[in-house]
């Protein structure tokens, strides 16, 4: 049998969640506890991270409430869930968010459209979030950088977003293969990616970009790359590509969603403090400093940032 259809069977049994349960006990889980830690720590300030992948930000409990918050400004931004323009209402099959994080996207389009099954697929499951899944949603453990665990053409729809700071640069052209490998034709591939760039940024926010961007080219990463990913859906051979750049206030000059921004922002990026004193050498002291000037003097500059959304079709 193969994995797809093992994974079908499992989406329409009645005793799904009884199965899990099974699976939650098994010595295979014992086995993946224990290689729990060989691949995360716990910094200096508490904060859980993997050392097996090049993403910058933590992974714990933290980092998955600041998520939560952050799909909340994006649908709102977004006016929606979905922005290709297609409609999910009349398709039928899979649903795929590769990068789920907490799987707060995809329980609502699992919840939004019922006819559907929706597959979420990150390095780990949000533990807080497994109890309360819809029934036509799947968690599915995998890594974007490996080959996607899915037969090709199987997927309606995929999603990923976010993911910029994840994924190498010169991973980026075989990533997005992988989306339209898996991607039905007529199928539609979707890209939302943030934090590559400011209009109207201060001194403090040039600093402590400028730290982002030493410790992302150290793994790989090139935050420039969201600027090209309609190039590289063209690539991948999708058509109808459409790329939008959104510019969002950041600060309380900009009404309710500039706060929300701004809070989002000032919760996320001092988790990067320990990493700047390791690898850059830049004193918490000073580290501090920044973080501290950056609210007002956003609002000060009336500084905007970046979003950017990308979908084609296969």
């Amino acid at each position: 049998m193969s994995f797809f259809d093992l994974f079908t069977r499992l989406f329409r049994a009645s005793n799904y969640r009884n199965a899990r349960s099974d699976l939650l006990a098994s010595n295979v889980i014992d086995h993946t506890r224990a290689e729990e830690w060989t691949i995360a720590y716990v910094d200096e300030a508490g904060r859980r991270r993997r050392t097996d992948v090049p993403y910058l930000l933590p992974k714990d409990d933290q980092e998955i409430q600041r998520l939560d918050y952050q799909h909340y400004i994006l649908r709102q931004v977004l006016q929606g869930n979905i922005s290709a323009p297609f409609q999910l209402e009349s398709q039928q099959g899979y649903v795929l968010d590769v990068g789920c994080g907490t799987g707060r996207w995809a329980s609502e389009i699992a919840t939004s459209y019922p006819h559907v099954q929706v597959i979420g697929l990150d390095l780990e499951e949000a533990s807080s979030k497994a109890s309360s899944r819809p029934l036509n949603y799947q968690f599915t453990q995998g890594n974007v950088l490996e080959k996607l665990p899915f037969p090709g053409e199987s997927m309606a729809y995929v999603h990923q977003r976010l993911l910029v700071a994840a994924i190498p640069a010169a991973k980026w052209p075989w990533v997005v293969q992988e989306l339209a490998r898996v991607t039905r034709r007529g199928g539609w591939v979707e890209l939302v990616e943030m934090g590559g760039g400011f209009v109207r940024e201060g001194a403090a926010t040039r600093q402590f970009m400028a730290w982002f961007r030493q410790l992302s080219q150290m793994r790989g990463i090139d935050l420039e790359v969201m600027g090209r990913l309609d190039v590289l859906l063209q690539q991948a051979g999708l058509h109808h590509v459409q790329k939008k750049t959104l510019k969002l206030p950041v600060g309380s000059w900009g009404g309710r969603m500039g706060e929300l921004l701004a809070r989002d922002m000032l919760s996320g990026w001092p988790s990067l403090q320990p990493l700047c004193q390791q690898y850059l050498n830049i004193s918490k002291e000073t580290f501090d400093a920044v973080i501290a000037s950056l609210e007002t003097e956003w609002n000060s500059q009336q500084t905007e940032y970046e979003v950017y959304v990308v979908y084609g079709q296969k």
